[in-house]
């Protein structure tokens, strides 16, 4: 990426649909069993990678080559710790994937199917939009995007492209939730009209940081990606940079959108 490219920027050449939006909420139209087939072949296995293996990542591109109908192909990170934390995970549950820092590098694989976007928010957006673009599905954790506009240029490519999109939040598999909507759906306490959630939570002083250069074990100018270029310092990476704008969407996106995707799901 070049420094002179700014996020916005960037987003509008890479989001370039040309499509009309009529949104009337952010969740992407779910395939129906025909048009999946359709598109992936039934009983076929999926070539995946996974972008972003320092977290959740790792745990969850684990799980996914657990299942017999996938094989991850590539851990894709900027840091090489983080890196081999993944490549790790993989090979913990039988895979043996190939690495690569550079995920336009991975999009341009015509064997990969599918991406799974397990990297920081800023990316969230201009990943699922390339992916789309190079013709892969994509499953992207929480939240879909930065902004709501980058999440409506998301919609737009996966409309365009035809791709399946998935938008990831592990509440909607928790057991015990699940049954609780399942009650509330059907009348447990009546017809409900009004909702509210609040997330709360101690958090210790991340400081105000010291600028100086990157490690050499990680990539910032590609961690950046479409971001505006900051200075790296040494409170932002590998999780305070949730709480900078740049590239974070605060506890809003980060835990407060579990709850509310919770309220949305009871009031259907």
């Amino acid at each position: 990426m070049k420094n002179t490219t700014t996020r916005r920027g960037f987003i509008k050449q890479v989001a370039a649909t040309g499509v009309g939006l009529t949104i009337g909420g952010m969740s992407f139209k779910a395939s129906s069993a025909k048009s999946y087939a359709n598109i992936m072949g039934s009983n076929e296995r999926v070539n995946m990678a996974v972008m972003g293996t320092n977290g959740r990542g790792a745990g969850m591109a684990r799980n996914f080559q657990s299942r017999k109908d996938v094989e991850m192909r590539y851990v894709c990170d900027v840091e090489e710790k983080a890196l081999a934390k993944g490549v790790a995970a993989v090979k913990k549950a039988g895979g043996n994937p190939k690495t690569e820092k550079d995920i336009r590098k991975v999009l341009a694989d015509k064997n990969i199917d599918a991406i799974l976007v397990t990297a920081p928010d800023h990316w969230h957006a201009p990943a699922t939009i390339m992916a789309c673009q190079a013709g892969k599905h994509v499953y992207c954790e929480k939240p879909c995007s930065h902004n709501p506009h980058e999440g409506e240029l998301s919609l737009a490519a996966a409309r365009k492209y035809n791709r399946v999109v998935q938008v990831g939040a592990q509440r909607r598999s928790w057991p015990g939730l699940t049954e609780g909507i399942e009650a509330l759906h059907n009348g447990v306490i009546g017809k409900v009209h009004f909702a509210k959630a609040w997330y709360t939570n101690n958090r210790k002083s991340i400081g105000f940081g010291k600028e100086m250069p990157a490690p050499s074990t990680i990539d910032f100018d590609l961690w950046q990606g479409p971001a505006p270029r900051r200075s790296y310092r040494d409170n932002l990476i590998h999780y305070n940079w949730h709480w900078f704008w740049h590239w974070g969407t605060g506890e809003a996106l980060n835990n407060g959108t579990h709850e509310i995707d919770v309220v949305r799901w009871g009031l259907g």
